[in-house]
């Protein structure tokens, strides 16, 4: 599923053209900055800037509280506020898609956009499973927790091996079963514990740096806005795909499954009516199709993608 994204990606970011000639010779060619049209959307932009903050900042106090007094009912309201988190994330994801997509450093920005949310993951390269005890980097007496070394140890030899995102910090805090993961994993001065309580934190001041890498309050233009629409499917298209668990070990947290199966689609449906309206001015029909899709899903949008020129051309994947 990925590698279909980054092939439609690829044809996004040259903004292939289907209208071409076929003459000999002739090669489509990049479209300039100058051919696309602004899209303002500072409104947009900052409310979803603010409320993830906001969102942020009541992990942060759970955290903390947390931290003091280690008890259920902390440990409960911790979960809450990371799922709260996680939601509002997942509501911004079309907003950040393209914002990565933006040109000028776009390979790096698609890389962190995959690390804030990476899944399929293995979840024992990150934690104690109940088969497997000690298995894990926060088991790892030798690996010091720090973000430098979870940055390095994130997709290290594999991509699902996540150490960082949405996705490995709900492993880490709820577990991989049915029954979260008991009060005592998270108790005493030291061990794993202790690890596991560092990890929390800095995991989570992580997710916050990637997102302000991410916080480019800028007009988009079309070109972005497709190409964010295309990664959001994506995104929500991996967790349809009965692949993605196939291989032994793998896992789709339980979080991840809730939050992405609505709420990416209700956010897109949500988005600023003043910037759909314009996106619909530059590229007619896309506003019919986010309508279509409050009672289809995410068909309609899907075909309208299928008939923009700008994305017609798309190679074999």
């Amino acid at each position: 599923m990925r590698f279909l994204f980054m092939a439609l990606l690829a044809c996004l970011l040259l903004a292939c053209d289907n209208n071409t000639s076929d003459d000999a010779g002739s090669t489509p060619q990049p479209v300039s900055d100058g051919t696309l049209t602004e899209i303002p959307a500072a409104q947009w932009q900052q409310q979803a800037d603010e409320r993830f903050t906001d969102t942020a900042k009541a992990w942060q106090q759970a955290l903390t509280r947390f931290e003091q007094n280690p008890n259920a009912e902390n440990l409960t309201a911790l979960r809450d506020a990371l799922a709260q988190w996680y939601r509002r994330f997942a509501s911004q994801y079309l907003l950040l898609a393209s914002r990565a997509c933006q040109q000028g450093g776009s390979a790096n920005r698609q890389a962190i956009l995959a690390r804030l949310d990476s899944w399929p993951l293995y979840p024992g390269y990150l934690d104690a499973l109940p088969e497997w005890p000690e298995s894990g980097l926060i088991s790892d007496p030798y690996l010091e927790l720090t973000r430098q070394n979870l940055r390095r140890q994130h997709g290290a030899t594999d991509p699902a091996e996540a150490s960082l995102g949405f996705a490995a910090l709900s492993v880490v805090l709820n577990g991989t079963t049915e029954s979260p993961k008991a009060l005592a994993a998270f108790t005493g001065e030291e061990g794993i514990p202790a690890r596991r309580r560092q990890y929390l934190k800095l995991a989570g001041e992580q997710l916050l740096a990637d997102h302000q890498q991410l916080s480019l309050n800028r007009p988009l233009n079309e070109l972005a806005l497709q190409c964010g629409l295309m990664e959001t499917l994506a995104h929500w298209q991996q967790q349809q795909d009965p692949t993605s668990e196939q291989e032994e070990g793998l896992l789709i947290p339980a979080l991840s499954l809730a939050v992405n199966e609505t709420v990416l689609l209700d956010a897109v449906q949500a988005m600023d009516p003043a910037v759909i309206a314009r996106w619909d001015q530059i590229n007619p029909g896309i506003a019919g199709s986010i309508k279509q899709s409050e009672e289809k899903g995410w068909a309609p949008i899907k075909a309208w993608l299928t008939t923009v020129s700008i994305t017609r051309q798309m190679p074999d994947a």
